[in-house]
């Protein structure tokens, strides 16, 4: 599966359209149960419900948007949806409280190293950002960001790449400030060579690898130098 320039495209496209929209973007989430409804205030779950309603905005403005889990019948975790008329681009969505610092996960980390050694395209998937307010049961999103993963995560003071700890086990990728213009002491990657060395020496670090830089040949194998992008 080849992500490509025309799958970008379309990502791109979305994100445009999104941004045209953004003053109209503002709303809420009604809980029914019975005879009875709720405004809800809490955050728990936005980010799903951000993710659901992006597919339908998507299929109801004609973009090439479709959801395995919904199209498929599958639960996989990645992507949560494909983008172009091939199906082989990977669009994945994110939110967070625009009141704070990104802090969602962008994927598992372990999961991420062994599925990029088998699938090295997911390397170009694009991520959909939303930062959203809840003033009380009012939601507002503040901004959208297009990114890709190099784009948005960083180094960090425990490892070369920027991850959610517990005990000394590593659980998640975590971005670091992208939406920030200001001066950082860990700025984000500059390009995706610099984010897979920071995977990879992660991953050698916490394992204690030799060979954690097999991933670039197999990169190059599939015709992919980190070097040319």
């Amino acid at each position: 599966m080849i992500v490509t320039k025309e799958n970008h495209n379309v990502s791109k496209a979305i994100f445009t359209e999104l941004k045209i929209q953004l003053p109209s973007l503002s709303g809420g989430t009604i809980f029914t149960l019975g005879t009875i409804s709720k405004d809800i205030e809490g955050k728990d779950g936005l980010g799903g419900l951000i993710e659901e309603w992006v597919g339908e905005w998507a299929k109801l403005n004609k973009f090439s948007i479709y959801d395995p889990k919904v199209e498929e019948g599958t639960s996989q975790e990645f992507p949560d949806y494909y983008v172009g008329n091939s199906k082989d681009g990977y669009l994945e969505i994110k939110s967070f409280n625009s009141e704070r610092s990104p802090a969602f996960d962008i994927a598992n980390f372990e999961s991420y190293c062994e599925s990029l050694a088998a699938n090295p395209h997911k390397l170009f998937s694009d991520y959909l950002i939303f930062s959203y307010k809840l003033d009380g049961a009012k939601l507002k999103i503040i901004n959208i960001w297009l990114k890709k993963i190099w784009e948005i995560t960083c180094g960090s003071k425990e490892f070369p790449l920027k991850t959610q700890n517990k005990r000394n086990v590593i659980y998640n990728i975590r971005p670091g400030s992208f939406q920030s213009l200001g001066d950082k002491i860990y700025p984000t990657f500059t390009d995706p060579n610099e984010f897979v060395n920071a995977l990879y020496e992660t991953e050698k670090i916490y394992k204690n690898l030799e060979n954690a830089f097999q991933f670039k040949s197999i990169l190059e194998s599939n015709g992919i130098d980190l070097n040319k992008i």
